[in-house]
């Protein structure tokens, strides 16, 4: 009987995106099996992009009783045999429970542990391990050597799955992609920093894409679009057409969110900032035309949850001007 296997990975974009190393090496150890994986609907398209995949799986992000009879009644029927939960959260653990599987593994949690027969430790002594290795690790009860993790898969976007507005951006030159804030306050540069970068490069003649779908920033991007004559994505690309865009242009420019881990995929050169997170747990995955800024204060990492100082220092304080010449720099 063919293997069948359940991979959960309920939120974000860029914890999505971290698992993908992970699905090929299971892949490339097990070529016959047939591989389920499962997200929260809002993310269906994320899971799209991911080779290997055979069926994804979605849940609404809120699950009463009917949704949860569904689904332990579909994976039963599916014949899964064995659930790996790269989450560990609560409900991720309780439908890892309740799918039934005879091998159910997670991390090793203070209040989760019954949910799983096969458990691995969330962190061992290398504390600053990426997160894409720690993803990898839930691979070991499956007797698979995640010593050595592939790189991502290689995600080419034709223009045929792209708008033909998008697709005419291939004709320009001189393109910076550029993510215009953050979903969290915690890692939000400002509109100041932001607007001051955007006059800078548009003085030296470059075509600039803003993207990011939140509220805050598809504001930010009609105040910045009438004042410096940018093109405005935000709030209208499928997650093909970002990726088609940030592949297709000269420089990505964010701070460390989901948008940042899709242009992980291309070879774009990515400059980053981090504030209150460690790159090296959540940086790109890749270490080819990278550039990570990040202010050296004592405060770094923390928690997100308050902020001694009055700004949030270690995102608002980053430069303008360093920010301008490493993206200068390719």
């Amino acid at each position: 009987m063919k293997k069948k296997i359940l991979f959960i990975r309920l939120r974000l974009l860029g914890d999505i995106v971290f698992t993908m190393p992970a699905i090929q090496l299971y892949k490339k150890n097990h070529p016959e099996s047939e591989i389920y994986y499962l997200v929260e609907e809002r993310f269906r398209e994320v899971a799209e992009i991911i080779p290997g995949i055979n069926k994804i799986i979605t849940v609404p992000d809120r699950m009463g009783i009917k949704e949860i009879i569904r689904f332990r009644k579909n994976i039963k029927k599916s014949g899964i045999q064995t659930v790996i939960d790269f989450h560990s959260g609560p409900r991720s653990a309780l439908l890892t429970f309740l799918s039934g599987a005879k091998s159910r593994i997670g991390y090793r949690t203070p209040n989760r542990n019954w949910a799983y027969n096969r458990l691995v430790p969330r962190k061992l002594e290398n504390l600053n391990a990426h997160s894409v290795a720690n993803q990898a690790r839930l691979l070991t009860p499956l007797g698979i050597d995640t010593q050595e993790i592939p790189a991502y898969p290689e995600i080419e976007i034709s223009s045929e799955n792209v708008s033909d507005e998008i697709a005419k951006i291939v004709e320009l030159k001189n393109k910076v992609v550029i993510h215009i804030g953050a979903k969290k306050r915690y890692r939000d540069w400002g509109i100041e920093n932001f607007s001051s970068l955007i006059k800078l490069l548009r003085e030296d003649n470059y075509n600039i894409f803003l993207i990011g779908k939140g509220e805050e920033e598809e504001k930010r991007s009609r105040y910045l679009k009438d004042l410096f004559n940018i093109h405005d994505f935000t709030g209208k690309l499928s997650v093909r057409e970002i990726l088609f865009v940030i592949a297709h242009s000269d420089v990505y420019f964010g701070a460390d969110s989901g948008p940042l881990h899709l242009a992980s995929l291309t070879h774009t050169p990515i400059v980053a900032l981090y504030g209150p997170n460690i790159p090296e747990i959540s940086g790109p995955f890749r270490n080819e035309k990278v550039t990570i800024i990040q202010l050296d204060l004592d405060c770094i990492p923390c928690h997100q949850k308050s902020c001694k100082f009055d700004e949030v220092k270690c995102m608002t304080g980053i430069d303008v001007s360093e920010v301008y010449q490493a993206i200068k720099k390719y």
